[in-house]
Parts: C-alpha cells; sequence; structure tokens
C-alpha cells in the first residue's frame, strides 16, 4: 500500500500539525483502519499519542465524505459501505490536526520558533497493510528556511520538501526539524554526517562539531562498518533538557544550555552523543527477537535490555576514555558515580536484570517514589555487568570489543530476525569460555551481590570506601520555596523505619522550624543513634514520627591506581 502524506503548519501558535494521508485501497475492500502508534520504538512507556489527535475526516477523490468511526486509542475506521457515494472510489484521503505541544526527544512540539515531529506522535498508518515507500511532503510557514532529517529528499525543485522512506517503520523512525536552526556537517568515510542545532547555549570554549566528528570516526572504526548512506544528529539546548533518542540514520538529543561551559557537564553530553550513536548498531540492528517488527498498539515487552541499554551504557563510557575525552581519573570518576547510585537503590535487591528488563513499560518509564526500593535500572546494573565483564574476558585478552564482533557479525548474517538470549549467552562463551559464560547468565538472571571490589583489583585498581562515619536520616528531601517533604525514603533506612512517608511535608524537628536552610547542614547537629521528633503534615493532618538517627552507608570514596598501564589496557580494550 503506498501512502503520500503531506504535513502543513497553518499556524504555529495554535502548536498544531496538519496531516493530510492519501492513499489507495484494493478494489473488494469496503473498510480501512488508520492508526497512531501508541508508543515508540527506544522508548518503553505507552504514550497514548492518539489523545492529540482531533478534526479527523476521510474523503474520497471528488472530496465526498465517508463514514467513519473511532474503534480504538488512537486507531479510526473508514467504512466505504456505509457511505452514501454518488461515485465509487478506491482513493481516500484522511486529514487530521495534532496538538504538539511537549518538547521531548519522544513527542512533538510546535511553537513560531520551529516545529519538532516525532513520527510516532503524528503520522498515521494502515492497520495490516504492508506500507512501502511512502513519501511526505513538508510545508511550513514562510519565514521558516530549514528542514533537517534523516529521510531520504526525492524533492525534483528547490522549494518543494518531499522525502521518502523504505516502509513505514522507517519513515517515523526519522524525526523532522523546521525552522531557522543552526546546520552543519561533516563526511566520515565519505559519508554525510548532518547536524541541526535548535536553541542557544551560554558561550563555551568547544568545538561540538570537530567532537562530534571524533566521536562518530572511532566507533564506526571500532564497528568495523558505516550501516548507513547518510546520519543526522538533531540537538535542542534549551534550560533544564537532557535526553536522547536512537533512530535508524539520526538521533534527537537534548541538553541543557546552560551546562555546557562546565567541563564535565560537557563530557556528560559527549557521553550522551556516543549512547545515542552507538544506538545505530546496538538496538536498531542488533536487536533483542522482540524489538522488530512492531507492533505499534501493543508493548514490545522483552527480558533484554540488558543488551540494549545495559552494554550501551558501558560502551558510551568506554568510548569516552578511548577518545580520550577523560583519562583514567576521569573514568574512574564516572565509575565512581555509578558504583555509588548503584548502591544506593534497595531495589537491586528484588530484580534481576532481566526483570527490570522486562518491568521497563510498568516501572523504569513510569517512576514513582518507590521505585528506587523496588527495582534497579537496567541502564545502571546493565552497564556495571558488562564492565565486569569485560574485566574477566581480559583474563582471556579479550574484551567487550571481541563479542561486539560477533553480535555484528551475526546481525549481518540475519538482519531480519532479532537475538535470543541463549545466542548471547553462547557468544560470551565464544570469547571468554564456559565459566565466563556462566558467571554473567548469573549476573543476568539473580540479584546475586556482585563482588565489583575484587573485579577492580583485577584491574590494577584498589577501591577506597567511605561511610558508617556521619550520622544520616535515610530520606531524600525535596523543597517547594523554603518548604520541606520527604521525596524518597530509604528501604529499611532510619526514616522509613520511623514511618517517614514520600510526601510528608516536615514541619519541624525536636519542636524546632525546619526550612530549606535549616536542613541543608543538618548533620552538624544530630547524633547517630539518638531519637528525633518529626513534626509532619500528611495529607493535611499535623502528625509526629519518631526516628532514630543512623550513619551513612558504605560508599565508595575514590580509586587508588596500583598498574595504571594494565588498568588503561583493561579499560580502553581492544582499539581499532
Amino acid at each position: 500500500m503506498k501512502l503520500h502524506y503531506k504535513i502543513s503548519i497553518p499556524n504555529p501558535d495554535s502548536h498544531l500539525l496538519h496531516v493530510n494521508l492519501k492513499t489507495v485501497k484494493d478494489k473488494n475492500e469496503t473498510k480501512l483502519k488508520f492508526f497512531l502508534p501508541s508508543w515508540s520504538p527506544g522508548s518503553y512507556l505507552m504514550r497514548e499519542y492518539g489523545k492529540n489527535v482531533k478534526n479527523f475526516k476521510a474523503q474520497v477523490a471528488n472530496g465526498e465524505e465517508l463514514f467513519f468511526q473511532q474503534v480504538d486509542k488512537g486507531v479510526y475506521e473508514v467504512d466505504w459501505s456505509k457511505s452514501d457515494l454518488k461515485n465509487s472510489s478506491d482513493e481516500v484521503t484522511i486529514s487530521y490536526d495534532v496538538f504538539c505541544h511537549e518538547l521531548t526527544v519522544r513527542t512533538s512540539h510546535i511553537d513560531r520558533t520551529h516545529a519538532f515531529i516525532h513520527g510516532p506522535s503524528t503520522l498515521m498508518g494502515v492497520l495490516d497493510k504492508q506500507m512501502l515507500n511512502p513519501e511526505i511532503e513538508i510545508s511550513f510557514p514562510p519565514l521558516w528556511s530549514k528542514v533537517t532529517t534523516g529521510l531520504k529528499d526525492i524533492s525534483s525543485k528547490r522549494e518543494v520538501f518531499l522525502y521518502t522512506a523504505a516502509d513505514y517503520d522507517e519513515l517515523i523512525d526519522a524525526p523532522i526539524e523546521i525552522g531557522c536552526h543552526e546546520t552543519d556537517g561533516f563526511q566520515v568515510a565519505g559519508i554525510d554526517h548532518e547536524l541541526a542545532f535548535y536553541g542557544k547555549t551560554f558561550p563555551h570554549e568547544w568545538d561540538l562539531k570537530a567532537d562530534i566528528k571524533k566521536i562518530v570516526e572511532h566507533v564506526t572504526a571500532t564497528m568495523r562498518d558505516i550501516p548507513y548512506e547518510k546520519y543526522t544528529f538533531i540537538t535542542h539546548f534549551a534550560p533544564g533538557l537532557y535526553g536522547g533518542l536512537e533512530h535508524l540514520n539520526s538521533t534527537a538529543l537534548h541538553f541543557c544550555s546552560r551546562a555546557m561551559t562546565d567541563r564535565k557537564n560537557y563530557v556528560k553530553w559527549l557521553e550522551l552523543v556516543a549512547h545515542e550513536f552507538f544506538h545505530t548498531w546496538n538496538v536498531k540492528r542488533i536487536r533483542p527477537l522482540e524489538l522488530g517488527p512492531f507492533d505499534y498498539l501493543t508493548e514490545a515487552k522483552t527480558r533484554m535490555h540488558w543488551l540494549t541499554e545495559g552494554l550501551t551504557s558501558y560502551m558510551d563510557q568506554a568510548f569516552i576514555l578511548r577518545t580520550e575525552y577523560v583519562d583514567l581519573d576521569g573514568y574512574l570518576e564516572m565509575m565512581k558515580e555509578n558504583l555509588n547510585r548503584y548502591f544506593s537503590i534497595p531495589g537491586r535487591k528484588f530484580h534481576s536484570l532481566e526483570d527490570s528488563s522486562f518491568n521497563s513499560w510498568i516501572k523504569l518509564y513510569r517512576p514513582d517514589e518507590n521505585s528506587d526500593n523496588s527495582s534497579v535500572s537496567y541502564y545502571l546494573k546493565g552497564g556495571l555487568v558488562f564492565f565486569v565483564l569485560n574485566v574477566l574476558l581480559a583474563e582471556k585478552n579479550k574484551c567487550v570489543i571481541d563479542l561486539l564482533d560477533l553480535l555484528w557479525d551475526r546481525y549481518k548474517a540475519n538482519p531480519e530476525k532479532g537475538l535470543v538470549r541463549e545466542e548471547v549467552i553462547s557468544m560470551v562463551e565464544a570469547v571468554g569460555g564456559k565459566e565466563i559464560a556462566d558467571h554473567f547468565d548469573e549476573m543476568l538472571s539473580t540479584t546475586k551481590d556482585i563482588d565489583f571490589e575484587k573485579y577492580f583489583n583485577l584491574a590494577g585498581v584498589e577501591v577506597e570506601w567511605s561511610g558508617g562515619d556521619k550520622p544520616w536520616f535515610g530520606f531524600r528531601p525535596k523543597y517547594t520555596g523554603d518548604r520541606m517533604s520527604v521525596a524518597y525514603a530509604e528501604l529499611d533506612g532510619p526514616a522509613f523505619k520511623g514511618g517517614l512517608n514520600a510526601e510528608d511535608e516536615i514541619l519541624a524537628i525536636n519542636g524546632m522550624r525546619m526550612l530549606k536552610d535549616g536542613y541543608a547542614d543538618m548533620e552538624k547537629y544530630i547524633l547517630a543513634d539518638k531519637k528525633y521528633t518529626f513534626t509532619i503534615s500528611r495529607l493535611g493532618y499535623i502528625q509526629e514520627v519518631e526516628v532514630v538517627a543512623g550513619v551513612t552507608p558504605k560508599r565508595i570514596k575514590g580509586f587508588k591506581v596500583v598498574d595504571k598501564e594494565k588498568a588503561l589496557k583493561i579499560f580502553k580494550g581492544r582499539m581499532p
């Protein structure tokens, strides 16, 4: 089924995208179901994009309207048999408006400055049809001048913006940026890489183009192949933004416009670039069986996000070390942050990596005050598990890059079929042997503690610990102006045991009024093993709870490098 889209933005201030979709039904068909996806590949939450659709209409070529009814979330059934047509026609055009006013990498945003069009949230498809070679024509306000997208440009005239894709999946997997954004680009191995930057940053000393190019050159050399004809980086800079979403030959990136001036934050930006770009291989091509082809109306549950995001989270920081944007000390600082975050999550004792993955639709992408007490991020723990795997493989003069070679060769041999768990375990065994494969399997499927100190020692690094020396209440505060409440009470911590709940507003401690400024240095004034009376407001009722202060849990203070050469060799792995 051939689809032709025409999208336009008559009034950017209304935040509405107008979509016309023309197609032709089979001769004997009387019904077609048009649908808008409920979720986006790479972002595992039912986002129900259909909630933003309005003014749906359907008509044949001469303008006569067709009968339709909404039959599901974002699904509209057009019925020729119930339409009083004067002239029979197999051609149908549907039209609708989509409200686009949420600037994230998995939603669409339109205002007077630009339009960011995220395909799954805007472009309908036809249920149960093979939708090949769709075309999309883009019309936009006269004051705008640019369109940036990974779609193939088939425009015959300069003033026409017409694009195509191999199929519907590829069409909606290519975000579109429209406006007056800054553009640039570079080539790697003769292949164009486009850059689009929306928004401003505070003045800084970094060369984004050169640094992105360096990452692209290194990752493509590591993976030995470039699987695209063109690649597009779309970046939005605005205060407080952070995030990214991978696509087949492009990525959408968000970053805080104020944060670029700081070197550590800039490294975090480069880490994000490396993460999303590496997804070009891992996820968009190397992928679990459940992640493609997609049912856009139903969750695609998999127990293998340790591969999709865990491996990627390990590799993005490895790439930053390998490209020397951080030295060994900088890499170890990132590992310290990863591990201390991991140790602060009691949920690691209840959810294995596989459990965390399977529950991504209801846990990771729908966090609440109990999330850290009940589950663990497969990004975080997955990255740490691959770190351990890399150290273990080094004992065999191998590394995770050797595993990547097998994963990529497997994809090229059978690109249409995703991986199953047993294949990955077999590849680990092929690289490192059965003992390492069994240990890797255990780290994926159980909640057994991992002795990270042991693996750092194997890599020539000693761990320096801290903790147990400062008084601690065991909750994370949040502030509304000067007023303080509980954001999260750590499982089995002092606050949790004493009965403090998330959302409790803390009015006083031991009868003394407690505001933001007063709590900032509270550890100077409290003593471990002493009882403190918290006066709180819960659901509008004033109550008191008693909390016995504990001591801070054990955390990593830093690392001592014993054998720098060995550590760098292991942490960098095989270089291209």
